[in-house]
């Protein structure tokens, strides 16, 4: 009986967080500067890099560089481990990208770290790798 349960409950879990989109981007907004983190058009690819972007901004919307951007991606829950992505310069002032690689299927969160001034801005950013 418990096994049934327990199959019944997995079973549950996976086409539940299947269901629920995730957010093409996310932004934190800390009063002086807003952060945002953008995924791909398309879902990451496994084992091929995919672009994300990170723009910050002040509050009037002027472009800000960052001091420092750390980038760092993993699946909660899941024992694959902590990766990281370089984040570069574009063209544009104020905006990153940085080439991610998504090891597994399934739900991943990016982390963007940011320290502009004496500031350090967190955001998190959820993703779904290897659906079509």
């Amino acid at each position: 009986m418990a096994l049934v349960a327990a199959v019944g409950l997995a079973l549950w879990y996976v086409y539940s967080s299947r269901a629920s989109a995730l957010p093409a981007e996310s932004s934190a907004l800390d009063g002086e500067y807003r952060i945002t983190v953008r995924s791909p058009a398309h879902s990451p690819a496994i084992l091929e890099p995919s672009r994300f972007v990170v723009e910050i901004a002040d509050r009037s919307g002027l472009p800000v560089q960052a001091e420092k951007l750390e980038l760092k991606y993993w699946m909660p829950g899941m024992f694959c481990g902590m990766f990281t992505a370089e984040a570069g310069k574009t063209g544009q002032a104020g905006v990153y990208e940085a080439a991610v690689i998504p090891v597994m299927t399934g739900r991943w969160v990016m982390e963007a770290r940011i320290e502009v001034g004496e500031k350090e801005i967190v955001v998190r950013h959820p993703f779904e790798a290897g659906r079509s």
